[in-house]
C-alpha cells in the first residue's frame, strides 16, 4: 500500500459519523437500600424515598412486628411482605427473638417503573401490602445474602448487590401477573392454575370437561376455580368451553371438508341434534345453513342435488 493509499484510509476512518454515548449506551442497575437484623432489635427510620419495602422473615425465625404509618403487622417465619411507602413513611420494627433473622430492602418505585404502574392503579386491592411465603429460591438467596452480610468485604458487597436483585426479581415474577385485562394479579400461583385450566379447554375441544374434573387436573377446587376464571377472563367456565366449541365448530364447517355430523362429534356431541340445538342457539343459524351457504358459494349448481336432500330432511 503507498503512502497515498494510507492517507485515504486514514482519512475514510476518521470521517466516520460517531454515534452518540447518550443513545447507544444503557444505564444498568437498581438502586436500593437494606440492611439485615439479627437477634433481638428494633430498627425505627423513615423511609428516605419512595419506594417498595420488602420485608423477609427467615424460616426458622419467630414472630416479627412492624408498624407503617401506624398500621401494625405481625409476620410469622418464612413470610414476605411487600408494601408500597410514601417518601416520609415511618417503620418501626421489633424483632424479639435472639434467633431471628430478618432481611429489609428498599426499592424506589420509578426503579420498578411497570410494575408501580399496574400496582397503583389499583390502590383498595394493595392498601395493606402484599404477603407471599418464601419459596426454596427465595429462602436460599436471603440466607446467603445474610451469611454475607456478617463477613464484610468489598467482593462481598458485588455478591449481595446480586442476591438483593434475585430476590427482588423473584419476588416481581411472582407477584407480577396480568389477566387479559392488565390487571395485577395477586396471587400468581392461582393465576397459573386457571391459565393451566384454559389450556386444559383449549387443547382438546372433543372433550367434555366438568368443573369438578378441571378442578382436579389443576389442583384447586371448584368454587376457586369459578370464581377466579371469571375473575381473570371475564366468562364462566361453561360460557367459555361453548364459545370455544362453536367458534371451532364454526370453522370447521366453513373449511369445506366435514359434515355437520363429523363437526358435532369434533366438538364433543354424541348427537347431531344436541349439536345442531347448541349451534342454533349461539349462532342463531343451524350449522347446515350455514354449510350449505358455504357451499353454493364455493361449489355452485354441482352442489344442489345435495343441498335439495338436506333440505328435505329438516
Amino acid at each position: 500500500m503507498t503512502q497515498s493509499e494510507k492517507k485515504v484510509k486514514h482519512s475514510e476512518i476518521i470521517n466516520l459519523p460517531e454515534k452518540e454515548l447518550t443513545s447507544s449506551l444503557l444505564t444498568l442497575g437498581t438502586e436500593m437500600y437494606f440492611t439485615v437484623l439479627q437477634g433481638r432489635q428494633r430498627f425505627c427510620f423513615q423511609s428516605p424515598v419512595e419506594g417498595y419495602l420488602n420485608i423477609l422473615v427467615a424460616e426458622d425465625a419467630a414472630n416479627v412486628s412492624l408498624q407503617i404509618q401506624q398500621k401494625s403487622y405481625v409476620l410469622h417465619a418464612g413470610e414476605n411482605l411487600l408494601k408500597l411507602l410514601a417518601k416520609a413513611d415511618s417503620i418501626d420494627i421489633k424483632s424479639i427473638s435472639p434467633d431471628n433473622k430478618v432481611l429489609l430492602l428498599l426499592t424506589p418505585s420509578q426503579k420498578l417503573e411497570s410494575f408501580h404502574t399496574i400496582y397503583s392503579d389499583q390502590p383498595e386491592r394493595f392498601e395493606h401490602g402484599l404477603l407471599t411465603k418464601s419459596d426454596q429460591r427465595i429462602s436460599l438467596a436471603a440466607n446467603q445474602l445474610i451469611e454475607l452480610y456478617a463477613a464484610d468485604s468489598f467482593i462481598n458487597h458485588l455478591r449481595i448487590q446480586s442476591l438483593l436483585l434475585e430476590i427482588i426479581i423473584h419476588q416481581i415474577e411472582g407477584l407480577y401477573a396480568e389477566n387479559e385485562h392488565k390487571e395485577l394479579i395477586e396471587n400468581k400461583g392461582l393465576y397459573d392454575k386457571i391459565q393451566l385450566a384454559r389450556q386444559l379447554i383449549d387443547e382438546d375441544l372433543s372433550q367434555n370437561h366438568s368443573i369438578s374434573s378441571l378442578a382436579k387436573a389443576v389442583g384447586t377446587n371448584e368454587q376457586y376455580l369459578k370464581q377466579h376464571f371469571k375473575k381473570f377472563f371475564g366468562k364462566t367456565v361453561q360460557n367459555y368451553i361453548t364459545e370455544k366449541k362453536m367458534e371451532h365448530a364454526k370453522a370447521l364447517i366453513l373449511a369445506g371438508k366435514y359434515r355437520v355430523s363429523d363437526v358435532a362429534r369434533m366438538t364433543g356431541y354424541k348427537h347431531s341434534t344436541h349439536f345442531t340445538t347448541a349451534f342454533k342457539k349461539y349462532f342463531g343459524i343451524i350449522p347446515n345453513s350455514l354449510r350449505y351457504t358455504f357451499l353454493v358459494a364455493h361449489e355452485g349448481l354441482r352442489v344442489l342435488p345435495e343441498i335439495l336432500e338436506g333440505i328435505k330432511t329438516l
